[in-house]
């Protein structure tokens, strides 16, 4: 849900971007690469954290296998 919140406000800064000049064009452009870099923040995090997650899982296979 939090992706879909950051996606929908980099694309909204992005038009604000597109339809503005000066100064609150470069804010707009700004506030929507710092939307994306939390972002990508936001995912990296949740990919870690299913990770760390599973990885016990793979563990104890292993060794029920030997």
């Amino acid at each position: 849900m939090s992706k879909l919140a950051l996606a929908a406000a980099v694309l909204l800064q992005i038009g604000v971007a597109a339809s503005s000049e000066g100064l609150m064009r470069s804010l707009a452009e700004l506030t929507a690469f710092l939307i994306a870099v939390a972002l990508v923040l936001v995912h990296k995090s949740q990919s870690a954290r299913k990770a760390e997650s599973t990885q016990p899982q793979k563990i104890n296979r292993s060794l029920a296998e030997k």
